[in-house]
């Protein structure tokens, strides 16, 4: 749809509003906001969306993952992901850590397109199901990365629960995941990520050049950690389309709906929509 990054804009303009949406011992009233507007916004398209909230044993803090499926003519699934949490900015002992942070980009961004992206994918029918993640707790609470040790909870609770229920036969498959991380800024770059599946890069950039936009992928390659990481490690090809590498407003106060675009969420949204069903083809219906 020509209007997918409009209405995916609207969404991130309706989140930002919300101001930082991240858990803590007191939660930012923004993240029961985030959580209640992507479950209402599912649930009006006929969706049903279910949470899992969990409160982690040694960090003391509750988060919550918001996943919905639609039904494909296989029970095999693709997982299309994004995070919803922003990156806490404040109690941190560097006073450069401390400032006003909305997360437009980085969190916003990828919650408005998936959003947007249900209302098109819920009207068509494919081969494989689909199920739609909000990831929360991707952001460190550290400041720095420090390899994941205090980040990425909700994409590896999630994991850990499909390879569990999977164990037992009762969790269909999972063939494939994308993971939208950064994908609004005005001046877009979706590196080649390089720790994704070497197939569904190619994938990617196929999809990029069939569609028009190749200007805006992969000129830049880097690997970075993010929510794809747990499912690569239990053997499930993913990739990460992610604006990273030589992204100005990273985790800064800048990064908001000012330096965002909605052109930028098409061009996201028409590589995706373009990828999904050579996802399936080769992942789906001919399984490696």
């Amino acid at each position: 749809p020509a209007d997918l990054g409009e209405r995916a804009f609207a969404h991130v303009q309706a989140l930002v509003a919300r101001g930082p949406r991240h858990t803590a011992a007191q939660p930012t009233p923004g993240w029961s906001r985030q959580l209640d507007h992507i479950a209402t916004t599912l649930k009006e398209l006929g969706l049903e969306p279910e949470r899992d909230t969990w409160t982690d044993r040694k960090e003391l803090l509750t988060f919550t993952n918001v996943s919905v499926r639609i039904p494909g003519r296989r029970q095999d699934r693709i997982v299309l992901a994004c995070h919803h949490d922003t990156k806490c900015t404040q109690g941190h002992s560097d006073p450069a850590h401390n400032f006003p942070f909305v997360g437009a980009n980085d969190g916003a961004s990828g919650v408005g397109l998936l959003l947007a992206l249900a209302a098109a994918l819920a009207k068509t029918e494919r081969e494989a199901t689909l199920e739609l993640v909000f990831f929360d707790g991707e952001e460190s609470l550290d400041w720095t990365w420090n390899d994941a040790a205090r980040a990425l909870f909700g994409s590896k609770r999630y994991v850990r629960a499909h390879r569990d229920r999977g164990m037992t036969g009762a969790e269909p498959r999972i063939a494939a995941m994308v993971l939208l991380d950064m994908v609004g800024r005005t001046d877009l770059h979706i590196q080649e990520e390089l720790y994704s599946t070497r197939s569904l890069r190619q994938l990617c950039w196929s999809a990029a050049v069939a569609t028009g936009h190749q200007d805006v992928f992969f000129r830049r390659a880097e690997a970075a950690s993010d929510d794809h990481k747990p499912f690569l490690e239990v053997g499930i090809p993913a990739i990460d389309l992610i604006d990273l590498n030589g992204n100005p407003h990273w985790h800064k106060p800048t990064d908001t709906i000012e330096n965002v675009s909605a052109a930028s969420l098409q061009k996201v949204a028409d590589v995706l929509l373009t990828m999904l069903p050579a996802i399936e083809r080769e992942f789906v219906q001919q399984p490696r």
